[in-house]
């Protein structure tokens, strides 16, 4: 079944998962008007593949058999891997109008941070489980959700000191075929609408934790589980300005463990402890770069607008306007910059043979976006003005008697009319000033890693050594 149609991975999801939203079960979730903002999302992946223009770089051939699969699944064991990669996702979000589908990225970093871990340690059961794995979704075309945050509780105590002990996912109970575990993952972006989840741990562990140190993948709609979404908005929007696509975005959900039977085949780290803390790493190597690389477009999508606005406004050669343009530029600029001096020095991932983006660089990026995301924000605000967040709705425009009044009285500089200034306007309102701009500014904080996280892998990853022996031959130190 390999390349699945957008109609064939829509039906897929049709499958008795139960999901909640607003306190309501979801019958559907290819019809919620909430959730079908991410699945029409996710879609763009099954499209791609079939897409003339798009096929060379979205499609392989399967290792083994030759027939075709989505690249996303290939092994990055070699260094040009990476910058393939990069493109890979680039070109994804592009193609999906400024959101990646976010079906397959998440869930083959994982899967790539996975083979990693289990040659260093030399497993050859966990090697041979997650290739055939890899492949097995190759094959399906299946979706995959990551599945690393727990929901952690007090976060000064570790989850054997936890009052519930279920707030870090654990293993409750096992028998020769298969393991039975309890617990919750938090913020698990497009889960109400993947085929699989792929479940790993989210941190160090001790040796009294070993129940918690366990990794695994099973159907989204395995018996016991069970997942709460909150929207970001409505597929139907009615108050915005229609634009020639929808909306994009993705949906985020709660996801639940009850007593959950996972086949012993399916599981990829069993209380193996010491490398509990390992595994949550190699993932991070291998998909903090990825959310460098789409933010990427969405950062020059988000420059253009505040340009845009300017002009509409008539602000455009204003002296103190064109400052925040250049603070625009510098940030979007030196993103891309970053992005790609990490994708240029590709790393062997601890001998392992997997090749990730060059870490330092990596978390530079990704410390560089987060930390600057509010002030560039801040500024397409400041160039927009007052209007961003009193301006007439869609539902104005349309009404008989007020349109006339809106077209004399909402025109804008230049050659914007009325209803062009108003839907830039409309647009600028969703993506910097709505519900889902405050989801996306905190998931710029907090997601792929804190701004701790990236903290400490620049000491963990800098050549610290380097730097204090070139200034020790330069004043002549033998300490």
């Amino acid at each position: 079944m390999a390349l699945r149609t957008a109609e064939e991975y829509k039906k897929g999801l049709q499958d008795g998962r139960k999901v909640f939203i607003l306190g309501k079960p979801v019958a559907d979730v290819t019809e919620d008007p909430y959730i079908k903002v991410g699945v029409e999302t996710a879609a763009f992946d099954f499209l791609m593949g079939h897409h003339p223009d798009y096929r060379e770089i979205a499609v392989m051939k399967h290792p083994e058999t030759g027939e075709p699969v989505s690249s996303y699944f290939e092994i990055p064991d070699y260094p040009e891997a990476v910058g393939k990669r990069h493109e890979l996702v680039k070109t994804a979000c592009y193609f999906a109008e400024g959101a990646l589908p976010f079906v397959k990225d998440v869930g083959t970093d994982i899967i790539n941070g996975l083979t990693a871990v289990a040659k260093i340690m030399g497993n050859k059961t966990y090697i041979d489980r997650i290739h055939t794995y890899r492949w097995h979704c190759a094959q399906k075309d299946l979706s995959m959700a990551g599945l690393v945050t727990d929901v952690k509780g007090d976060r000064s105590k570790g989850p054997g000191e936890q009052k519930t002990p279920d707030y870090y996912l654990r293993v409750v109970d096992e028998t020769t075929d298969e393991i039975v575990v309890s617990g919750a993952k938090a913020h698990i972006t497009a889960g109400a609408y993947v085929d699989e989840f792929l479940v790993i741990p989210t941190r160090n562990m001790s040796e009294d934790e070993a129940d918690y140190a366990v990794a695994f993948a099973i159907p989204a709609n395995s018996e016991g589980i069970v997942q709460i979404c909150r929207p970001n908005f409505r597929y139907e929007d009615k108050y915005h300005f229609p634009t020639p696509n929808p909306k994009r975005g993705h949906v985020e959900s709660l996801v639940i463990f009850d007593q959950v039977r996972v086949p012993k085949e399916r599981v990829f780290m069993l209380r193996e402890w010491e490398f509990a803390q390992y595994v949550a790493y190699a993932f991070s190597a291998f998909h903090r770069y990825t959310a460098v690389t789409y933010k990427i477009p969405i950062l020059e999508y988000m420059t253009g607008l505040g340009l845009l606005a300017a002009e509409a406004n008539g602000v455009h050669k204003v002296s103190h306007i064109r400052d925040r343009f250049i603070e625009m530029i510098k940030y979007t600029e030196t993103t891309k910059a970053l992005a790609k001096a990490a994708y240029g020095e590709p790393e062997d991932f601890g001998g392992s043979g997997m090749y990730v983006a060059n870490r330092l660089n990596s978390n530079m990026a990704k410390l560089h976006f987060a930390s600057n995301f509010h002030e560039f924000v801040r500024s397409i605000q400041d160039i927009a003005g007052g209007i961003l967040v009193t301006q007439p709705t869609y539902q104005d425009w349309q009404h008989e008697e007020l349109k006339p009044y809106l077209e004399k009285y909402m025109g804008g500089a230049g050659n914007f009319t009325a209803e062009e200034r108003l839907k830039l306007m409309s647009m600028l309102h969703h993506i910097v000033a709505s519900d889902f701009a405050g989801w996306h500014e905190v998931c710029t904080i907090h997601a792929e890693g804190s701004f701790a996280a990236q903290k400490m892998m620049l000491l963990a990853e800098a050549p610290m050594e380097m730097y204090k022996e070139k200034a020790r031959r330069a004043i002549g130190l033998n300490v």
